[in-house]
Order: structure tokens, then C-alpha cells, then sequence
């Protein structure tokens, strides 16, 4: 029963924050939430580590106002008990210019009480700050010789 309780509460998230109600997203979170994204936060500062639903209300308002048009894919997604694991391919439209970013994320979540108390997020962060910067960073660290 609770791993379609679970499965579900992570369903209501995802749709949440990917349509902008970010009240909604937080709504499926626990006051002390904890959040991990595996990113360089020098070139995306927003990313990284954030505890508490302050926080990580402050990183998603980041995150929505440099993106919109935000939608998402769900490939995969797998409930055991209080932990859910997801597979998400997500298109982010860039508010700078409209330039579409587009990466697959692996979160696992831990939940509590029906409440979400971790998000630990894996990401191919050089392709997706290749997208972000709009450059080939392996040609830029390889002097353009690519092997």
C-alpha cells in the first residue's frame, strides 16, 4: 500500500513543479526537506546542496525564472516502500534567449509520514552545462582536438 502512496505523492510533485505551482511542489515536502543535486555550483550556483523548504523553495524560484516552458518525461519510475526512484527527461526553455535545454535527471526520493524528506539528483552536468553556456567545453578544454 504505501508504494503506491509514495509512487503517487511523487507523481503530484513532479507535475507541481514542472507546471510552475511550486506551492503545490512544496505541498509534497516535508518542513525539513533535503535536497542534493551533483552539479558545478560555480557555473550553476542554484544547484547543489539545500535543507529545508526555505531553501529549496529559494533554488526552485532560481531555477523557474531562469527557465520556462518547463515540461517533463517520466521513462521510469520505481517505488519500494518509503523510497521512490525516477528517471526523468526533462525540456527547460531558457528565459534568455528561448534556447531549449534538454537532459535526463535520476532523482531518488525518501519519504515520510506521505511527505518527501530527500531528493538526491544525478544529472550529466558537462552536457548540461555545455547546453547552458551554449559552447563545446571538451573542444575548449582539448584546444579543439578531439581525439
Amino acid at each position: 500500500m504505501s508504494n503506491t502512496i509514495n509512487r503517487q505523492c511523487v507523481l503530484n510533485f513532479l507535475d507541481a513543479f514542472y507546471a510552475g505551482d511550486l506551492e503545490g511542489a512544496l505541498a509534497c515536502c516535508s518542513d525539513d526537506v533535503d535536497f542534493i543535486a551533483h552539479a558545478p555550483i560555480d557555473i550553476l550556483p542554484h544547484l547543489g546542496h539545500r535543507h529545508g523548504k526555505a531553501e529549496v523553495e529559494t533554488m526552485w524560484k532560481i531555477i523557474h525564472a531562469r527557465y520556462t516552458n518547463m515540461r517533463h518525461e517520466l521513462p521510469v519510475i520505481v517505488a519500494d516502500g518509503d523510497r521512490v526512484a525516477a528517471h526523468i527527461r526533462v525540456f527547460f526553455r531558457k528565459s534568455s534567449n528561448d534556447r531549449v535545454v534538454q537532459f535526463d535527471i535520476a532523482d531518488f526520493y525518501t519519504l515520510r509520514d506521505g511527505y518527501i524528506t530527500h531528493i538526491h539528483q544525478f544529472l550529466d552536468s558537462f552536457d548540461l552545462v555545455q547546453q547552458v553556456l551554449e559552447r563545446d567545453v571538451a573542444a575548449d578544454l582539448t584546444d579543439g582536438k578531439r581525439r
